[in-house]
């Protein structure tokens, strides 16, 4: 099945870390897709549950890049405004 997570990652101050993130994230079998919204300091990660789990995904981050990452609820993150609940 396929899902959608949002993820806030404990730092994105480099402008070049988005693009480093989608990267590697893009990479993992079972990935579909990486939304970088660089602005509420957040990613989109659409993926394949059968190929891969979000703590697979956060935990992937977290060993390339050494980033710590909140993953919230999805619906949560469109209906709130995201930039006041990122501890950015």
């Amino acid at each position: 099945m396929v899902k959608k997570i949002t993820l806030h990652p404990s730092r994105i101050g480099c402008p070049s870390l988005p693009g480093t993130m989608k990267g590697i994230i893009m990479s993992m079998n079972g990935v579909i897709d990486v939304e970088v919204r660089y602005e509420d300091r957040s990613l989109d990660v659409t993926f394949e549950d059968e190929k891969i789990s979000s703590s697979e995904i956060i935990k992937k981050i977290g060993q390339e890049l050494g980033l710590m990452m909140e993953e919230v609820n999805f619906k949560a993150s469109r209906d709130g405004n995201v930039a006041e609940t990122c501890p950015m």
